[in-house]
Protein backbone atom coordinates (compact mmCIF):
# COMPACT_ATOMS: atom_id res chain seq x y z
CA UNK A 1 0.00 0.00 0.00
CA UNK A 2 2.22 2.85 -1.26
CA UNK A 3 1.11 6.32 -0.32
CA UNK A 4 -0.64 4.97 2.66
CA UNK A 5 0.13 7.42 6.20
CA UNK A 6 -0.71 5.01 9.06
CA UNK A 7 -0.37 6.38 12.67
CA UNK A 8 1.63 4.49 15.72
CA UNK A 9 -1.72 5.32 17.53
CA UNK A 10 -4.22 4.13 15.94
CA UNK A 11 -2.35 0.46 14.96
CA UNK A 12 -1.55 -0.31 18.64
CA UNK A 13 -5.29 1.24 19.57
CA UNK A 14 -6.59 -1.92 17.07
CA UNK A 15 -9.17 -4.25 19.32
CA UNK A 16 -11.86 -6.40 18.10
CA UNK A 17 -14.31 -3.51 19.18
CA UNK A 18 -12.52 -0.83 18.08
CA UNK A 19 -10.62 -1.41 14.99
CA UNK A 20 -8.12 0.90 14.29
CA UNK A 21 -8.10 2.93 11.00
CA UNK A 22 -6.29 4.57 8.98
CA UNK A 23 -6.69 6.98 5.73
CA UNK A 24 -5.09 6.96 2.31
CA UNK A 25 -4.61 10.31 0.68
CA UNK A 26 -6.47 9.88 -2.97
CA UNK A 27 -5.10 11.73 -5.88
CA UNK A 28 -6.73 14.98 -5.47
CA UNK A 29 -5.14 15.33 -1.68
CA UNK A 30 -8.13 14.24 0.39
CA UNK A 31 -8.48 11.75 2.02
CA UNK A 32 -10.40 8.53 1.29
CA UNK A 33 -12.57 6.81 4.25
CA UNK A 34 -10.74 5.35 7.16
CA UNK A 35 -9.62 1.82 6.41
CA UNK A 36 -9.15 -1.22 9.02
CA UNK A 37 -5.53 -2.37 9.89
CA UNK A 38 -6.98 -5.88 8.45
CA UNK A 39 -7.91 -4.26 5.53
CA UNK A 40 -4.82 -3.18 4.78
CA UNK A 41 -3.00 -6.64 4.74
CA UNK A 42 -5.71 -8.10 2.39
CA UNK A 43 -5.21 -5.48 0.04
CA UNK A 44 -1.67 -6.19 0.02
CA UNK A 45 -2.49 -10.28 -0.27
CA UNK A 46 -4.84 -9.13 -3.35
CA UNK A 47 -2.53 -6.97 -4.76
CA UNK A 48 0.45 -9.08 -4.11
CA UNK A 49 -1.11 -11.97 -6.10
CA UNK A 50 -2.39 -10.06 -8.80
CA UNK A 51 1.37 -8.80 -9.67
CA UNK A 52 2.24 -12.63 -10.20
CA UNK A 53 0.00 -12.29 -13.31
CA UNK A 54 -1.55 -15.52 -12.35
CA UNK A 55 -4.57 -16.56 -14.70
CA UNK A 56 -8.17 -16.06 -13.74
CA UNK A 57 -9.94 -19.31 -12.71
CA UNK A 58 -9.01 -22.15 -10.21
CA UNK A 59 -5.28 -22.31 -9.09
CA UNK A 60 -3.62 -24.29 -6.70
CA UNK A 61 -3.29 -22.16 -3.60
CA UNK A 62 0.59 -23.11 -3.63
CA UNK A 63 0.94 -20.54 -6.78
CA UNK A 64 -0.75 -17.87 -4.52
CA UNK A 65 -1.32 -19.25 -0.48
CA UNK A 66 -2.80 -15.05 -0.50
CA UNK A 67 -5.76 -15.63 -2.82
CA UNK A 68 -8.51 -18.47 -2.86
CA UNK A 69 -9.63 -19.89 -6.12
CA UNK A 70 -12.90 -17.75 -6.12
CA UNK A 71 -14.05 -14.21 -5.57
CA UNK A 72 -15.32 -14.31 -2.02
CA UNK A 73 -16.86 -11.73 -0.11
CA UNK A 74 -14.08 -10.80 2.53
CA UNK A 75 -15.56 -8.06 5.77
CA UNK A 76 -11.96 -6.96 6.17
CA UNK A 77 -10.79 -6.75 2.30
CA UNK A 78 -11.89 -2.65 1.29
CA UNK A 79 -12.82 -3.74 -2.34
CA UNK A 80 -15.29 -6.21 -1.55
CA UNK A 81 -16.43 -3.46 0.89
CA UNK A 82 -16.66 -1.05 -2.32
CA UNK A 83 -18.00 -3.85 -4.16
CA UNK A 84 -21.09 -3.93 -1.30
CA UNK A 85 -21.91 -0.50 -1.01
CA UNK A 86 -22.50 -0.41 -5.03
CA UNK A 87 -24.40 -3.39 -5.10
CA UNK A 88 -25.92 -1.68 -1.82
CA UNK A 89 -26.83 1.53 -3.70
CA UNK A 90 -28.21 -0.05 -6.84
CA UNK A 91 -30.72 -2.70 -5.36
CA UNK A 92 -32.01 -0.28 -2.31
CA UNK A 93 -32.24 2.42 -4.35
CA UNK A 94 -33.95 0.36 -7.43
CA UNK A 95 -31.24 1.26 -9.44
CA UNK A 96 -31.10 5.11 -9.54
CA UNK A 97 -28.44 6.49 -8.93
CA UNK A 98 -27.79 8.94 -6.43
CA UNK A 99 -25.65 12.04 -6.99
CA UNK A 100 -22.39 12.95 -5.21
CA UNK A 101 -23.91 14.57 -2.46
CA UNK A 102 -26.29 13.13 -2.36
CA UNK A 103 -24.73 9.66 -0.91
CA UNK A 104 -25.06 8.11 2.47
CA UNK A 105 -21.36 9.03 3.52
CA UNK A 106 -21.55 8.38 7.15
CA UNK A 107 -22.74 5.38 6.26
CA UNK A 108 -20.06 4.81 4.10
CA UNK A 109 -17.66 5.61 6.71
CA UNK A 110 -18.83 3.79 9.51
CA UNK A 111 -19.56 -0.12 7.05
CA UNK A 112 -15.69 0.35 5.93
CA UNK A 113 -14.49 1.06 9.35
CA UNK A 114 -16.50 -2.15 11.06
CA UNK A 115 -19.02 -0.03 13.17
CA UNK A 116 -22.34 -1.28 11.63
CA UNK A 117 -22.94 -4.31 8.94
CA UNK A 118 -24.27 -4.97 5.80
CA UNK A 119 -27.64 -5.16 6.87
CA UNK A 120 -27.39 -1.80 9.31
CA UNK A 121 -26.06 -0.27 6.07
CA UNK A 122 -28.75 -1.38 3.37
CA UNK A 123 -31.34 -0.14 6.82
CA UNK A 124 -29.70 3.20 6.53
CA UNK A 125 -29.91 3.84 2.98
CA UNK A 126 -34.20 2.13 2.84
CA UNK A 127 -34.74 5.35 5.97
CA UNK A 128 -32.13 8.07 3.92
CA UNK A 129 -34.16 11.27 2.71
CA UNK A 130 -33.34 10.36 -1.05
CA UNK A 131 -35.36 6.77 -0.86
CA UNK A 132 -38.49 8.71 0.94
CA UNK A 133 -38.63 11.63 -1.72
CA UNK A 134 -38.27 9.03 -4.65
CA UNK A 135 -40.17 5.66 -3.25
CA UNK A 136 -42.27 6.82 -0.58
CA UNK A 137 -43.39 10.17 -1.28
CA UNK A 138 -43.88 9.77 -4.99
CA UNK A 139 -45.71 6.65 -5.07
CA UNK A 140 -48.84 5.19 -3.82
CA UNK A 141 -48.75 3.29 -0.80
CA UNK A 142 -49.43 0.04 -2.46
CA UNK A 143 -46.81 0.62 -4.99
CA UNK A 144 -44.42 1.45 -2.12
CA UNK A 145 -45.25 -1.36 -0.23
CA UNK A 146 -44.15 -3.83 -3.31
CA UNK A 147 -41.02 -1.52 -3.62
CA UNK A 148 -39.98 -2.47 -0.15
CA UNK A 149 -40.48 -5.59 -0.57
CA UNK A 150 -38.04 -5.95 -3.88
CA UNK A 151 -35.21 -3.60 -2.55
CA UNK A 152 -35.12 -4.78 0.60
CA UNK A 153 -36.77 -8.62 0.76
CA UNK A 154 -35.90 -9.41 -2.77
CA UNK A 155 -39.35 -10.48 -3.59
CA UNK A 156 -43.07 -9.17 -4.24
CA UNK A 157 -45.22 -9.20 -1.83
CA UNK A 158 -46.98 -12.51 -1.87
CA UNK A 159 -50.64 -11.87 -1.57
CA UNK A 160 -52.80 -8.63 -1.22
CA UNK A 161 -53.04 -9.63 2.72
CA UNK A 162 -49.19 -9.05 3.20
CA UNK A 163 -49.95 -5.93 1.32
CA UNK A 164 -52.70 -5.23 3.33
CA UNK A 165 -50.80 -5.64 6.63
CA UNK A 166 -47.32 -3.89 5.91
CA UNK A 167 -49.68 -0.33 4.83
CA UNK A 168 -51.27 -0.96 8.28
CA UNK A 169 -48.20 -1.15 9.97
CA UNK A 170 -46.97 1.64 7.87
CA UNK A 171 -49.96 3.71 8.80
CA UNK A 172 -49.93 3.34 12.27
CA UNK A 173 -45.72 3.08 13.71
CA UNK A 174 -44.36 5.56 10.70
CA UNK A 175 -42.32 4.67 7.45
CA UNK A 176 -38.67 3.55 9.79
CA UNK A 177 -40.87 1.25 11.73
CA UNK A 178 -41.95 -0.60 8.37
CA UNK A 179 -38.24 -0.77 7.22
CA UNK A 180 -36.97 -2.15 10.70
CA UNK A 181 -39.95 -4.53 10.34
CA UNK A 182 -38.62 -5.94 7.19
CA UNK A 183 -34.65 -5.98 7.88
CA UNK A 184 -34.74 -7.27 11.35
CA UNK A 185 -37.34 -10.39 9.99
CA UNK A 186 -36.55 -13.64 10.63
CA UNK A 187 -36.93 -14.02 6.02
CA UNK A 188 -34.03 -11.26 6.06
CA UNK A 189 -31.70 -13.20 8.81
CA UNK A 190 -32.22 -16.38 7.35
CA UNK A 191 -31.63 -15.52 3.57
CA UNK A 192 -29.53 -12.13 3.95
CA UNK A 193 -27.41 -12.32 7.25
CA UNK A 194 -25.93 -9.62 8.35
CA UNK A 195 -23.16 -9.25 5.39
CA UNK A 196 -24.82 -9.68 2.27
CA UNK A 197 -26.78 -7.18 0.20
CA UNK A 198 -30.27 -8.72 -0.54
CA UNK A 199 -30.78 -9.71 -4.30
CA UNK A 200 -33.15 -10.59 -6.83
CA UNK A 201 -34.75 -14.06 -5.30
CA UNK A 202 -37.26 -14.83 -8.03
CA UNK A 203 -35.26 -17.02 -9.93
CA UNK A 204 -35.12 -19.84 -7.34
CA UNK A 205 -37.52 -21.97 -5.81
CA UNK A 206 -37.80 -21.03 -2.22
CA UNK A 207 -39.92 -22.47 0.48
CA UNK A 208 -43.30 -21.17 0.93
CA UNK A 209 -43.49 -19.54 -1.87
CA UNK A 210 -45.43 -19.49 -4.82
CA UNK A 211 -45.00 -19.81 -8.32
CA UNK A 212 -46.46 -16.58 -9.51
CA UNK A 213 -43.32 -14.51 -7.67
CA UNK A 214 -41.68 -15.12 -10.59
CA UNK A 215 -44.22 -13.09 -12.74
CA UNK A 216 -44.93 -10.67 -9.94
CA UNK A 217 -41.33 -9.38 -10.32
CA UNK A 218 -41.31 -9.12 -14.06
CA UNK A 219 -44.62 -7.18 -13.39
CA UNK A 220 -42.48 -4.93 -11.09
CA UNK A 221 -39.65 -4.31 -13.60
CA UNK A 222 -37.39 -7.05 -12.17
CA UNK A 223 -36.17 -8.25 -15.80
CA UNK A 224 -35.48 -4.21 -16.83
CA UNK A 225 -32.05 -3.50 -15.83
CA UNK A 226 -31.25 -0.95 -17.32
CA UNK A 227 -34.56 0.73 -16.14
CA UNK A 228 -34.95 2.13 -12.72
CA UNK A 229 -37.50 1.75 -10.24
CA UNK A 230 -39.26 5.28 -10.21
CA UNK A 231 -39.71 5.27 -14.14
CA UNK A 232 -42.28 2.21 -13.56
CA UNK A 233 -45.21 5.14 -12.63
CA UNK A 234 -46.33 5.52 -9.32
CA UNK A 235 -49.20 3.09 -9.24
CA UNK A 236 -49.19 0.04 -7.89
CA UNK A 237 -47.91 -3.09 -10.58
CA UNK A 238 -48.87 -6.11 -8.92
CA UNK A 239 -52.84 -5.27 -7.53
CA UNK A 240 -54.46 -6.79 -10.66
CA UNK A 241 -52.34 -10.21 -10.51
CA UNK A 242 -52.58 -10.60 -6.67
CA UNK A 243 -56.39 -9.54 -6.84
CA UNK A 244 -56.24 -12.49 -10.06
CA UNK A 245 -54.64 -14.67 -7.67
CA UNK A 246 -57.07 -14.88 -5.02
CA UNK A 247 -59.45 -15.69 -6.91
CA UNK A 248 -57.83 -18.36 -8.34
CA UNK A 249 -57.14 -19.75 -4.96
CA UNK A 250 -60.83 -18.70 -3.27
CA UNK A 251 -62.00 -22.06 -2.63
CA UNK A 252 -66.04 -22.32 -2.57
CA UNK A 253 -67.55 -23.46 0.47
CA UNK A 254 -67.85 -27.01 1.48
CA UNK A 255 -71.40 -28.85 0.70
CA UNK A 256 -72.47 -31.71 2.65
CA UNK A 257 -75.24 -34.08 1.85
CA UNK A 258 -77.46 -34.62 4.93
CA UNK A 259 -80.82 -36.79 5.84
CA UNK A 260 -83.69 -35.49 4.27
CA UNK A 261 -86.71 -37.20 6.22
CA UNK A 262 -89.64 -37.23 4.36
CA UNK A 263 -92.70 -36.44 6.31
CA UNK A 264 -95.86 -38.01 4.76
CA UNK A 265 -98.45 -35.23 3.54
CA UNK A 266 -101.44 -35.69 5.01
CA UNK A 267 -104.52 -34.21 3.11
CA UNK A 268 -107.67 -32.73 5.06
CA UNK A 269 -110.24 -35.60 4.96
CA UNK A 270 -113.29 -34.52 2.70
CA UNK A 271 -117.03 -34.07 5.01
CA UNK A 272 -119.61 -36.02 3.31
CA UNK A 273 -123.25 -35.24 3.93
CA UNK A 274 -126.89 -36.42 3.70
CA UNK A 275 -125.86 -39.64 2.92
CA UNK A 276 -123.08 -42.59 3.46
CA UNK A 277 -119.09 -42.09 2.42
CA UNK A 278 -118.38 -44.07 -0.97
CA UNK A 279 -116.82 -46.98 -0.26
CA UNK A 280 -113.59 -48.22 -2.68
CA UNK A 281 -115.15 -51.81 -2.33
CA UNK A 282 -117.99 -51.25 -3.61
CA UNK A 283 -118.38 -53.09 -7.01
CA UNK A 284 -119.63 -50.85 -10.22
CA UNK A 285 -120.70 -52.41 -13.66
CA UNK A 286 -118.99 -51.94 -16.74
CA UNK A 287 -121.28 -50.78 -19.22
CA UNK A 288 -119.71 -50.63 -22.92
CA UNK A 289 -120.84 -47.99 -25.24
CA UNK A 290 -124.01 -48.40 -26.66
CA UNK A 291 -124.87 -51.65 -24.64
CA UNK A 292 -128.36 -51.55 -21.92
CA UNK A 293 -128.91 -53.99 -20.18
Amino acid sequence: MLGTETSLKALTSATRTGPASFSTASKAGKNTAPRTVAGAIADYKRQHCAAMGIGIGPRLHAECPFAVTFDQYSPENSAALERVIAAAYRQVLGNLPPTENQRETSLEVRLMNGEITVRDFVNGLAKSDFYKANFFHAVGAQRGIELNFKHLLGRAPLNQAEVQANIKLQAEEGFDALVDSLTDSAEYTEVFGSDIVPYDRSQDSYAGMFTRTFNLMRELGGAKVAISDNAQGRNSRTVNPLATAARASAKPMPFTYTAVTRIPVKLPEQQYAGHQTPKMTDYVAFRPFGVHF
